[in-house]
């Protein structure tokens, strides 16, 4: 099979195409309603599939969509892995829990955040003590504008190239992307409180993991490095026990932000330092998957128009289809050869994950 076929034109489609898959793979799907509509009036979900051993204390969860529009890919993967026979080489002892759209709202609109205007993976800190980033407030005029045009876009560059020059392009990174608490009407924005997605997220957690002892986590990525590359990024430092079995499963090519490696910079709030903190008994393994698509410069654009299109534009108008096309190219390459580079990396890195967590 081409590798296209697994993947989506919408999220309507991308879930039809996953249930069918696990229907197809005679597995039982538990499905958690979302409040809120797409923007067909059609519903939106969050779909859970456990499969293989059903007493496993060893689990692999391969999860979609925690930022919305970069769950085409995900969900492609996860289409692919069932439709290609993969979960039937499953050890005795292993299961596979595959999340699809974790965060549907941003998929089914075309959005990297929650409805609630929320960055998922920024979304799970200590709300009791919250991190700030004072350098972010002399470049929130440029990152969410009032107005979405040539000369505010023209200021926007000048602001961000002359913060780089005294900060470097990773100061400049990590200011913007790292996560921050004080401006709901910016990008990355982390929330003030759990959203439906980590609430839905934590009673997945709670259904599916609680009696595990071995947990791999691996969340699906896009928008950061060259085009079609899967960068394995986790957490720590070599000499870190979660880092360096990471490296043990996935090979010497793993990234972490915090040794300076990756093309991410450091970042606050993510889900896969909270997942360990909720299973404290568990052994757990993350890694984010994370596909290049085109230029970060044009990838950022595409997230601060998104912004301003939702909070001042017209979803209605000429502007908002470019932007919306924009945003969808950004983060979905819509192109057979990105497709097929995506899913031989993901079944690798299946494949690594269940078989390392089974030994």
């Amino acid at each position: 099979m081409s590798a296209k076929r697994f993947f989506a034109k919408d999220y309507a489609e991308a879930r039809a195409k996953f249930l069918d898959a696990a229907a197809a793979a005679g597995g039982k799907v538990h499905t958690f309603k979302h409040p809120e509509k797409g923007p067909d009036g059609g519903a939106l979900a969050t779909d859970v599939l456990r499969i293989g051993s059903p007493n496993a204390r060893k689990v692999v969860v391969i999860q979609s969509a925690t930022h919305g529009v970069e769950g085409f890919c995900g969900s492609g993967t996860q289409v692919g892995w069932l439709r290609l026979g993969d979960w039937k080489k499953l050890p005795d002892g292993v299961a596979v829990v595959l999340v699809h759209a974790i965060n549907p709202h941003g998929f089914a609109w075309i959005r990297r955040v929650t409805q609630e205007n929320v960055d998922l993976n920024r979304n799970f800190p200590d709300f009791g003590k919250l991190p700030r980033r004072p350098a972010l407030a002399e470049l929130m005029p440029h990152v969410a504008p009032a107005e979405w045009t040539e000369a505010t876009a023209a200021a926007r560059r000048a602001a961000f190239g002359a913060f780089a020059a005294k900060h470097g392009p990773m100061g400049l990174q990590e200011t913007i992307s790292g996560g921050q608490y004080e401006y709901p009407n910016g990008i990355f924005f982390g929330g003030k409180a759990p959203t439906w997605s980590h609430l839905t997220f934590k009673a997945i957690v709670e259904k599916y993991l609680l009696k595990a002892r071995r947990v791999a986590f691996v969340d699906m990525h896009t928008g950061l490095g060259p085009y079609g590359h899967g960068e394995l990024i986790t957490m720590g430092r070599p000499g870190n026990e979660k880092f360096d079995r990471a490296v043990a499963w996935y090979g010497d090519s793993v990234t972490s932000p915090e040794a300076g490696t990756s093309t991410s910079a450091k970042l606050s709030g993510l889900m896969e330092a909270a997942l360990s903190d909720m299973l404290p008994k568990a052994e757990v393994t993350p890694i984010a998957v994370e596909y290049g698509t085109y230029p970060t410069a044009f990838v950022m654009e595409s997230l601060m128009a998104d912004n301003w299109l939702h909070l001042n534009g017209d979803l209605a108008s000429p502007l908002a289809r470019r932007i919306k096309a924009d945003i969808r190219k950004a983060f979905y390459p819509d192109e057979d050869d990105w497709k097929e580079l995506v899913l031989l990396k993901a079944r690798q890195v299946f494949r690594r994950a269940v078989n390392h967590i089974a030994s």
